[in-house]
């Protein structure tokens, strides 16, 4: 019986290994983001007026919040109404707000961000496929991204502290 459970462990890790992407896997288990000190991936994605965007050209040089959200996750809709109430605090302070949503289309995003009148740019990741670069087990997953391009934090919450975080 006790082989048969140590079996059953070592098949469910080296499939979990498998169906995670890299650095997923890494963080299910330490914790901790692996983009923590590292240069923020770059990406290039359709935002919601049709047009291709780069996140770096976007930034500017600037320090930025990257939300990644959905419109079916509700906390992710109080984040992201928060965010509006407080993008001209944030703005104003050299910070750039960059909202990615994961896995939905232009239409469901679009009528969601209308009718809750949020005035920010949308990228739209439709495939996910930032899941794995950025290293996302959830929504909402806030990256903190300094002046330098690099991560300073991800959390599922935006600190209160973001902007020491980002000096």
């Amino acid at each position: 019986m006790r082989f048969f459970l140590c079996l059953v462990l070592v098949i469910t890790l080296v499939g979990g290994g498998i169906l995670l992407p890299g650095r997923v896997w890494g963080q299910f288990f330490f914790l901790e983001n692996p983009l923590l000190g590292e240069a923020a991936p770059d990406f290039t994605l359709k935002t919601l007026n049709g047009k291709p965007m780069n996140m770096t050209q976007f930034r500017d040089q600037k320090s930025a919040i990257i939300f990644f959200w959905a419109t079916w996750c509700p906390h992710c809709r109080a984040a992201l109404k928060e965010l509006e109430q407080q993008k001209d605090q944030i703005e104003k302070k050299g910070i750039k707000i960059i909202l990615v949503d994961l896995g939905e289309t232009e239409k469901e995003v679009g009528r969601y961000i209308k009718t809750n009148k949020i005035n920010l740019t949308v990228f739209l990741d439709e495939e996910s496929s930032l899941n794995d670069p950025y290293a996302i087990i959830g929504v909402p997953t806030f990256v903190l991204v300094d002046s330098d391009g690099i991560v300073k934090a991800v959390e599922h919450a935006l600190p209160p502290n973001y902007e020491e975080i980002l000096i």
